[in-house]
Formats: C-alpha cells, sequence, structure tokens
C-alpha cells in the first residue's frame, strides 16, 4: 500500500497500482469494467515466463525438460486456468495492466538471483524492514537500489521538490516526468519493480510538524538515509534519530563520501561525528540566510576532503553556475554505497559509524600522473641579513648624527614599526652602532613575487621613518636620513641624522593617531567628506614633500576603480606565484597563527562574508586554481572587495613625479601622514594598491614573469585607471586607498617583539 501524506488524489499524481485477483468473482467483473472503460489499455501477460522461472528455482539441481516443466505447471496452478492464477496488476499512470505472480511466488522468483549473497532468512529479515529516506537526487537511488535488493518492506520518502529539467543529469527518470513531485516519481519505480512493497509519501517534504510521524508513526524507522539539501533539516533529523536510538546513512556524491552514524549503537554519540560541536545548536532553527548557514556547512562536509572539481565549482557558484554539481556516476554510486551499508547495518553485518571514502579517481587512476606545468612557483629566496653584514655596511660612513642613548633608540623604534607594511611583513630591520641609527631592509620577510623592485617594501620603510621623525619630534629630536648610503649594500635602507630640534616638534598634529591608525576594510555608508577635510589630507600628503594627493568621488569613477581592482585581484589570484604567495606569506586563518607569527594578514581583518571565507579557504588548493584557470573561472574572487570599494566615500592616489626607490620611500612618508590624518578625523582607510604594483612590474619590469593572457590583461585595466587619474600618464601611483565612514574594523594587526627587529652592536 503506498500513503501520501498530504492526500493528493489527482489523476496526474496517482501512485498506487491496483490488483485484480480475477479468480474471485467480484474483482474479476472490476477488472471487465476497467477493460470496458479503457480499451486502449496496455495489457502484459507474462505469466508463463514466471512460472517457468518458479518451478526451475523449485529443482535447481536438474533443469526440467519442457515437457516435464508444461507438467510441473500444470499441476501447481492446479484447478485455476493460467489467466486467473496470479495477480493482475494495473499502473493507472501508465494505463498498463501487468499479469503477475501473487506476492510470496513474486518474491521467491523475484529475489532468486539474490541467494546467497543474501540468504532466505535474510531476506525476510530485510522485508520487515522500516526505511526513511529525506532527499531524492542521490535518494532517488539509494531507493530504487534497495527496492531492487528487497531490502525493505516499508520505505518513507520525504521530499518537497518537483522534477526539473537540470535533476535528470542525475536522477533516472524520463522527460515526460517533469514537473511532477520527485516522491511520486519514486514511488512509482518502486511500485513498478515490486507493487508487494509499502511505501509512504511526504511531498512537504521533512519539516519539524511531520518528523514525529515520518520517524513513528505506524512503528519507527529501522534507519534512515539523509540525502536532503536543508542544513536544519540535516541536523533536526539526527537529534531526532539519536533520541530514538535509529542509525543514519549519508552519502554526499563527491568522492564516494559516505558518512555512517550509529546512534542504535552509540546513543551518546555526537552528530556528524562532533564536526560541529563548536557552533551553537541553539541558532540553527533561526538561520535563515546561506551566509548564516555556511559554518555549519563547512565543518559538516569538511571543505579538505572534497574533490578538486568540487572545491573549484564551489568558487563558481552564483558566477557561472547556479548551484553545485553532482553527476549521475557519483550518485549512483552513492544509492549503491548506501544500500549496501544500510543491509549490512539492518543485518548485523556491519556495525561502525565513521566518514569512508570511495574514491574511484583515487583508486583507478593513472600511476605515473602527467608532469604539472599548469601550476609552477618558485620560491624567492633572500639571505638573512647577519649582524656582520650591516656592520660591515656601516663601517666608514660619515654620520653626523648626535649620539642617542639605548632608551631613546628603543623608544622612537617602538613606535616606528607601528607602521603598515604590504601584507603586514614588517620587511625592517633596525641597527644600533654607537648611538647611531641605521634601517635595513630584511628582505627574507618581503622577498616575492608581489613586491616587484622592493617597490611595497620601500613605501613600508617610507611609513615606518615617519613615524620614527614624529616620535622624534615629540623626544625634542629633528630628523633627517640619508638613503641608500651605502651603494654596495642596497639593503641598508637609510642612515639617521638626529640633532637637537629647537623649533616647533615635528609632526605634533599627528602623533596622536600613530597609535589608532589601522587598516579598515569594512563597507562604508557613503557619506560625503566634507572639503575642509579633503584639504586637510592633501596638505598633509605633500607637508614639505614632492607627494600629490588626488581624491576622486565622483560615484561612476569610483565604480570604475572598483571594477579595476576587483579584477586585478582576480588575476593575482589565478596566477599562481600570486596565489603561492597570498596563502603561504600573508594569510593568517586561526587566532594561534596570528599570535604566533605577530606578522600576516588576519583572516577577521579582512572582513569577509561567510561565504567569501568559504571561498578563500577553497580557493588555497592549488589544483582549485589550475581548473579555474582552465575553465576561465574565478571571477567570485572579483567580489572580495568591490562592494566595500563602492560604497567609499573616496579614492585617494599618492603619486610622484618619477619612479625611483627614494621617490617610493618618500611617498610611503606621504601616506603614513595621510593616513594618521583620515583616521584622526574620523575617516576608514583601505589599502588598495595593487594595480599600481602590478603596473610597476608591467611598465619598468617590461611585464617580467607575466604570461601574455596577464600582461593583455593588465594593460587594459590600467588604461582604465588612466581615465580616472589622468596623472598616472606623467607621474608615478605610489598608493592607492580607499576613504569611507564605516563601523570599526573588527581586528588590528600585531607587531613583532621590538627584540627581533633592533639590534645594537
Amino acid at each position: 500500500m503506498l500513503l501520501f501524506s498530504n492526500q493528493l488524489q489527482a489523476n496526474d499524481l496517482s501512485f498506487e497500482p491496483k490488483f485484480f485477483r480475477i479468480y474471485n468473482a467480484t474483482e474479476k467483473s472490476e477488472l471487465e469494467a476497467l477493460l470496458k472503460a479503457k480499451p486502449h489499455l496496455k495489457i502484459h501477460d507474462e505469466i508463463e515466463t514466471q512460472l517457468d522461472d518458479l518451478i526451475k528455482s523449485k529443482h535447481p539441481k536438474k533443469k526440467p525438460e519442457p515437457d516435464v516443466l508444461e507438467a510441473l505447471k500444470t499441476e501447481h496452478i492446479g484447478t485455476l486456468s493460467k489467466q486467473e492464477y496470479g495477480v493482475w496488476v494495473y499502473y493507472p499512470w501508465s494505463d498498463r495492466l501487468v499479469h503477475l505472480l501473487d506476492e510470496e511466488e513474486f518474491i521467491e522468483v523475484r529475489t532468486n538471483r539474490n541467494i546467497y549473497k543474501i540468504t532466505r532468512a535474510e531476506r525476510d529479515l530485510l522485508g520487515k524492514q522500516k526505511i526513511g529516506v529525506v532527499g531524492l537526487s542521490v535518494g532517488q537511488s539509494v531507493s530504487v537500489t534497495m527496492a531492487m535488493e528487497r531490502s525493505f518492506g516499508e520505505i518513507r520518502l520525504a521530499d518537497f521538490d518537483v522534477l526539473e529539467l537540470t535533476n535528470i543529469n542525475r536522477i533516472r527518470t524520463g522527460v515526460q516526468n517533469l514537473g511532477l513531485p520527485k516522491v511520486i516519481i519514486v514511488a512509482r519505480e518502486i511500485k513498478e519493480i515490486d507493487p508487494f512493497l509499502k511505501v509512504i509519501c511526504f511531498a512537504d517534504g521533512l519539516t519539524e510538524e511531520n518528523m514525529d510521524r515520518f520517524f513513528s508513526e505506524g512503528g519507527n524507522l529501522d534507519l534512515v538515509v539523509d540525502e536532503c539539501d536543508g542544513l536544519d533539516i540535516k541536523i533536526w533529523l539526527r537529534h531526532k534519530a539519536k533520541a530514538l536510538r535509529i542509525p543514519v546513512v549519508m552519502d554526499m556524491s563527491d568522492r564516494g563520501t559516505l558518512d555512517v552514524e550509529r546512534f542504535d549503537l552509540e546513543p551518546e554519540r555526537p552528530i556528524l561525528h562532533g564536526m560541529i560541536d563548536h557552533l551553537d545548536p541553539s541558532r540553527i532553527k533561526h538561520l535563515k540566510t546561506n551566509e548564516e548557514k555556511i559554518p555549519f556547512l563547512l565543518a559538516m562536509i569538511g571543505v579538505e576532503t572534497l574533490s578538486n572539481r568540487l572545491q573549484a565549482s564551489m568558487c563558481e557558484v552564483g558566477q557561472s553556475i547556479t548551484t553545485w554539481p553532482q553527476l549521475a556516476s557519483g550518485v549512483t554510486l552513492g544509492g549503491a554505497l548506501c544500500a549496501d551499508v544500510s543491509r549490512r547495518i539492518i543485518l548485523d553485518q556491519y556495525h561502525e559509524s565513521g566518514r569512508y571514502f570511495i574514491d574511484l579517481e583515487e583508486l583507478i587512476g593513472d600511476k605515473k600522473p602527467a608532469s604539472d606545468t599548469d601550476y609552477v612557483v618558485k620560491e624567492y629566496q633572500a639571505e638573512a641579513l647577519s649582524a656582520e653584514e650591516m656592520n660591515k655596511a656601516v663601517e666608514g660612513l660619515a654620520v653626523n648624527s648626535q649620539t642617542l642613548e639605548q632608551s631613546q633608540l628603543e623608544q622612537m623604534v617602538t613606535t616606528a614599526i607601528q607602521a603598515p607594511s604590504a601584507g603586514n611583513n614588517q620587511p625592517w630591520k633596525w641597527f644600533s652602532k654607537q648611538g647611531k641609527l641605521f634601517l635595513f631592509h630584511d628582505e627574507k620577510h618581503s622577498v616575492s613575487w608581489g613586491d616587484f623592485d622592493n617597490i611595497t617594501s620601500n613605501i613600508s620603510f617610507g611609513a615606518a621613518i615617519e613615524n620614527l621623525k614624529i616620535e622624534a619630534g615629540k623626544m625634542g629630536l629633528k630628523v633627517s636620513c640619508e638613503l641608500f648610503p651605502n651603494a654596495q649594500n642596497k639593503r641598508l635602507v637609510a642612515a639617521f641624522i638626529f640633532s637637537e630640534d629647537k623649533e616647533k616638534p615635528y609632526g605634533q598634529e599627528f602623533e596622536p593617531g600613530i597609535q589608532v591608525r589601522l587598516t579598515n576594510r569594512k563597507t562604508g555608508n557613503g557619506q560625503k567628506i566634507s572639503s575642509e577635510t579633503l584639504s586637510s589630507l592633501k596638505d598633509s600628503a605633500s607637508h614639505g614633500s614632492p607627494a600629490v594627493l588626488h581624491v576622486m568621488e565622483d560615484k561612476d569613477q569610483i565604480k570604475q576603480i572598483a571594477e579595476v581592482v576587483s579584477k586585478v585581484e582576480r588575476i593575482r589570484f589565478l596566477y599562481p606565484q600570486g596565489h603561492h604567495d597570498f596563502y603561504t606569506q600573508e594569510m593568517r586563518w586561526t587566532e594561534k597563527e596570528v599570535l604566533e607569527t605577530r606578522t600576516g594578514l588576519d583572516i577577521r581583518s579582512l572582513e569577509l562574508s561567510e561565504s567569501d571565507k568559504a571561498g578563500l579557504n577553497v580557493a588555497k588548493n592549488p589544483e582549485v586554481i589550475k581548473l579555474l584557470n582552465k575553465w576561465g573561472g574565478g571571477a567570485a574572487f572579483e567580489k572580495l572587495s568591490k562592494n566595500a570599494i563602492i560604497s567609499s566615500s573616496g579614492i585617494g592616489l599618492i603619486s610622484m613625479p618619477e619612479y625611483s626607490p627614494e621617490n617610493f620611500i618618500l611617498g610611503g612618508e606621504a601616506v603614513q601622514r595621510v593616513w594618521l590624518d583620515a583616521n584622526l578625523k574620523g575617516l576608514s582607510f583601505h589599502p588598495i594598491s595593487a594595480p599600481l604594483f602590478l603596473f610597476a612590474r608591467l611598465n619598468q619590469g617590461n611585464g617580467e614573469e607575466m604570461p601574455p593572457k596577464m600582461i593583455k590583461e593588465l594593460t587594459s585595466l590600467q588604461e582604465s585607471l588612466f581615465e580616472v587619474f589622468p596623472v598616472l600618464r606623467k607621474e608615478q601611483g605610489i598608493f592607492m586607498f580607499r576613504l569611507s565612514y564605516a563601523d570599526e574594523a573588527s581586528v588590528r594587526s600585531f607587531r613583532k617583539p621590538l627584540s627581533n627587529v633592533l639590534q645594537f652592536n
């Protein structure tokens, strides 16, 4: 018998076959009336072959000869005619009338080829089981496979969805079923395999309201197969199964991933193997958006164990595809795995819980994979900066500076290193000899593809020097510096000259900002910046320097800048070397990593949505980047900062007259002044300079280490940025940033201890 939970009884939703045993006069009359009403009805009468198989199964030692077989059949059916024998089954949805052996003999013949994979005693035990299947994509394959093996007597199907054309890539059915509820389609298929199986359908899916009925009405389920998409339902059904001590099986149709949770044997077992125990289960009911659900989802599926193709596909959801892909082969494999494991659980042949992988690509793959030419990176190396090198580099330099106490130097350098640096890499080393101070480039912290010609490091040095000047002014000292004083060792960046300052302390208006300065990537509210504030920021940039600040406030041009920056970010992520540097050098994914290194970017500082964080996490895998490049994908990486840039009140650009290491340092000083001034005036400051740095490699380095496709795309993007900032056609862009009014940043970056960066001879 098949029941339908919401009592839909329309003809086109019929799902219950009708039985006619015509040796019964009443049922014979009913069948005759049906045939008269439906003269077009298709009749399938193969009772002869079924009887043949039945008799042969009773005489397995020797196949009866045809005449003997016919006599045995006649003896078996007794006084009934062959037309009267057995049962006629009418399927209203296909207008077919099928002549079958009746239930006991039908089961015997249909399962005959299972023996002894499944013994008759095991078959009879399985035939008493009640199975629940939630979700009918993979669930269809599971349900039909279990029906074919006759691993249950009753099955409860739950799915609220109807069949769409996109489902037919993995659900075995025909186009004539488009628009039908999936539960109807699966129920019909089961009934066409075996009309004596009991099927109960929940066409509204599994819900809080019907969960008790699904699990317990008519007797508790013996096993549940979870293949639903709803995160909340996945969790609720496990809590219910746990309370009732019912095992749960789940296939993920990727890498043959199978989950088994034996709540029947382990009633205290944490759901989903404890993978979501760190999350607040009381929130589940209130999760509405994908952003809220993602922490649960990622913990549940285990991103690291997904196939490379599925990981890469996750980056394309909402970009070039609408949802996660599934293949019929994976779904079919999942149906087989779930059916096999469920049968062995029921038969007391398997007793474990766990997550298992039947990865066909690993089991059946090339023993000698092709060499990888799609993701080639190099580890940039720099010699360690030793005390001996620093001492030798400053020997013989004429530094006419006031000699300072160690405590004074420590105070100034402590302030200097609060300056920003690319990816918070802190590329500096400070060296003091005989009360003099020198700044070195400790390249091992910055050497990378992204630091072309040391320009990002030089900007950082300029920012640190500006902090040093401000702190010295606070101490009554005046500072000047000689840049690159040793032509034989360019790692010596600056030699400082200190003298007593009898005038107004340098930079006292910026000093309060040093301890509050930080990067804030949060979305702005678009509030206009006052003309007084803009004028102050521009004055801060020049401040006795050739640096010039340009601010763009036009919304359309800000959108154009957002397009340029976001596309450059995508290019950087998809370029193997850029990808490698970002993940191995810049990012810190846990609080432990942040505290241990005190360098790099805390993932929280990127102010990403949960889905964007998930995308970044997935994109760690080089195989994902290789696939995205092959597919021409990766547009999701353009989202990381685009909306924040568009929300800006203004985009700032600091330029210098020409390209030179010295100008990048002087430009870095200007960057720091503007940053401090902006933060003191309540403006958030967010660097977006990646385009300038890549354009520098394009122009000054002749596209060094850039593939032709990248050169072509960057050339076009550079022209687009020139349209917004024409000054870039004749001057060197040093730094670009967004200014906005926004909520407080989530975290601040750490700095390495002073003892790590300041050395006394």
